[in-house]
Parts: C-alpha cells; structure tokens; sequence
C-alpha cells in the first residue's frame, strides 16, 4: 500500500486520508498540493469531503461519560478502603487443590459435547484419597513409630456367644479397611448371616441378602483391588481377613488395552476369614486384617455342621453387631478438621488486623491533611498573629494586615493599567 501520488509507503506513522466522493486515499501532504481536484479522476473536491483515516499526530481521547450518568454513593472512604482491601485479599485455597487444571476449556473447545468453559479451574485431589495417602504413607520420621495408630481394632459380637477381634491393616489396604469401617458403622453388617462355611479353608459372611451374591460396597459401586500395592499382607495364616469378590472375569468390562479386555474389580461388602494358610488366594483377594482375638469362636464356627451336598451351615449364626474401638480415618478427620478451623481463624484475624490497620492510617491521613499545608508542614497559630488579629492597634508583623490603603488621589489611575504583550505570530495574510 502507497500513495498514488508520491509512491511513499502507507505505515503506523503516515496521516491518511481519503476522499469522500471518490473513496481514493492518500496522504496529507499529496492532498494538499492538489488544488481542490482528485489526482486520479480530475474530480473537484470540498474540504469537508475529506475524511481522515489515520492521524498519530491527532490521537482521539475516549469519550468521557456525562455527569448524569454517574452513580451517586454515599459509602464513606473508610468503608470503600476496606472493600477494596477485601476485594484484592485473595481467598484461602482449598487444601485438596491440584497443580493440574481441570482441562474444561480445551475440552469444550474440541467436543461438543460438553459446555463451553473460558475461565482455567485447578483440578481437585480427591479428599478420600488424600486420606488414604496420609494414612498408607505418613511422614517418614513416624512411619514405624506409628504403625499401631495406623491400624483399626473391631469387636465382631456374633450369636453364638463370643466375639471375634480383628485388627484391620489400614496402611496396606486403606480403601478396602474404609469401606469395611464405614459400613460397620451404618449397621450394615448387623442381623447378616455366616453364609458359607468350608472346614480347613474359610469362612464367608457380609451379604445382607444371605444369598452369597448381594451385597454393595460404601460407595454403591464396586471398588479397586489392593493386594498389588506396595506390602501388601499375604493369606499367610489361620485367622486372615480378606475380601471376597466375583473375580475379574466376571466383572463389567473397564477397557480394552492391545486386544485385551481388562474387566473392572468386583470388591463390595463380602469377607471371609481363613482356617489357615491359603496361598493360592495370593493377588486374587485383598488382605486387610487378622484375627487377634476370639480363636475360641473362630473354632466354633470351623465346626458349625452344613447342609448336605452345600457349603451353607446348618444352623444359621449371625452378627449382632460390630464394635469399633479405634479408628484412624475418624482421627484423621478430627485433625484435619481442627487443621482448617485454625487456618480460617487466623485467616480472619488477618484480615480484621489489616482492616483496623488500614482504618488507623486513614485517620492519621486525615488529621494530617487538616493540620497541614501542600508542603507537609504543620500551621500552628502564634501569639502575635493572635494579638494582631484582635485590633488594629496591636503590635506585630500582623496589625498591617487590618489597614486598608486609600488610593493617592482619590481617583482611579487610568494611566497606571499596562496594555497586555500579544503573544503569537498572527495571521499570515497581512506579510
């Protein structure tokens, strides 16, 4: 892009302007050398048929709004101060906040599928997950040293009489542990029924339904399997606790990896307790306790008599009910909880600190501004200004102040007023 006339190129500092009647553009300076006739066309032209395009000379300011249009307000400066204080003191952030953004806007961006998002979120851990990690990996310092805090200690009452004692491995199995202590403590396994019994090999309880395929997990869907993580127990001994499932096979489909279908964990509120050790159950059941206590009971159920040709007891036994006695989740909740209490109340006290603060500088900034002049310096009156102020006898700097001057002559001095020096170069025309 150029000029026509003077070939110069157009650019972010040239004056354009273009023609009304025939739309051609040019610059300034060509324009003026014209004598009222296009270049182009020979075409006559007016001066208010010139529209100018670019000036960087002239920048144009933006319109101001009219004094009607602003709002009235009656909120005092203190008051303002303090809202905008709040407004820039940044919210506390969750504490289960993620490093990683939720992906939204890029999702809604590429699938229409899902609602259009602008604005980037932080992505959130999962607060039972956090929980379980607090509880499998604790501080390195207290990870032996707190092994037994780590641990859930349950009383199994059941009708035959005694009780059975477990102690639930929370650090090896944390979701498997949760899911069973959530659903003792809703009542889940009270009035359930040892289902199936197998002499030298287990016994299996946990179905409400006392059928053997009921029975759903705390979240009312299955969960994942944890005998692959990292020290997990082994079915090693009489008296181990561990969960029983429908097996992979027989779970839904999860997703399909290089040809292979990978079908989802089929964990939910059934378990069984071993008469010995059952290695072959190894990375196919999650361990997540012992027997501890109640071997007496755990005799008296191997015993029990079944139902010909079944693996059910003849005599139903039942579980009265499940007494938990320590809990490390419910700690951990205390604690937490505790935790952010504290941090919003000194969160809030913060803020009341630097509210009350900002309110004293104000009123410092107030009392100075009324005390002072535009240089900072406190006016404080003195004694003969005060003296000179009260009569026109006093004695002082100040008493002349009081006397007005009668003009010499008694007339106006017409003669005395000196005619004003025009500034400027004028018009031109007159050379």
């Amino acid at each position: 892009m150029h000029d026509p006339v003077s070939f110069k190129p157009f650019s972010e500092h040239s004056h354009i302007v273009a023609l009304a009647t025939t739309g051609n553009v040019y610059l300034a300076e060509s324009l003026k050398n014209m004598g009222g006739r296009d270049a182009i066309d020979d075409s006559p032209f007016q001066k208010s048929d010139i529209i100018t395009l670019q000036n960087p000379h002239a920048l144009m300011e933006p319109p101001k709004p009219p004094p009607s249009a602003k709002p009235k307000t009656t909120v005092s400066k203190s008051s303002a101060g303090a809202a905008a204080t709040a407004s820039k003191s940044k919210a506390p952030e969750p504490y289960n906040v993620s490093p990683y953004s939720s992906g939204l806007p890029g999702a809604s961006l590429t699938s229409t599928s899902i609602d259009p998002h602008t604005a980037s979120t932080p992505a959130m851990f999962d607060e039972e997950e956090l929980m379980f990690d607090a509880i499998q990996n604790p501080v390195k310092a207290k990870k032996e040293k707190d092994v037994g805090k780590r641990r859930a200690y349950v009383r199994v009452v059941t009708s035959l009489g005694g009780s059975l004692n477990l102690e639930l491995f929370c650090e090896k199995a944390p979701k498997t542990c949760y899911n069973f202590l959530m659903l003792a403590r809703e009542g889940k396994y009270n009035d359930v029924i040892f289902h199936r019994m197998i002499p030298n090999f287990m016994v299996q309880t946990g179905d409400p339904t006392g059928t053997g395929s009921g029975g759903q997990s705390y979240w009312g869907s299955p969960f994942r399997d944890e005998y692959d993580l990292k020290g997990a127990a082994k079915h090693d001994s009489r008296g181990v606790l561990a969960m029983a499932n429908k097996g992979k096979g027989l779970g839904f489909p999860k997703f399909i990896k290089l040809g292979l279908i990978i079908y989802s964990d089929t964990n939910g509120s059934q378990w069984y307790i071993t008469f010995r050790a059952t290695p072959h159950l190894d990375g196919k059941h999650t361990v997540f306790g012992k027997l501890v206590g109640g071997e007496d009971v755990l005799d008296a159920l191997e015993q029990m008599a079944v139902k010909p040709g079944t693996d059910r007891p003849l005599k139903p036994v039942k579980i009265t009910e499940v007494a938990i006695h320590a809990d490390p989740f419910d700690d951990y909740k205390r604690r937490l909880a505790k935790k952010l209490a504290h941090q919003q109340q000194s969160a809030s006290s913060s803020s009341l600190a630097a509210s009350a603060s900002l309110s004293e500088a104000e009123r410092k900034k107030a009392e100075a501004e009324r005390a002072g002049n535009w240089f900072g310096e406190v006016i404080k009156p003195s004694s003969s200004a005060a003296n000179g102020s009260s009569g026109g006898g006093g004695s002082g700097v100040g008493k002349y102040l009081q006397l007005k001057r009668p003009r010499e002559g008694g007339g106006q001095d017409v003669g005395s007023e000196t005619k004003k020096r025009k500034v400027g170069w004028g018009d031109f025309s007159g050379w």
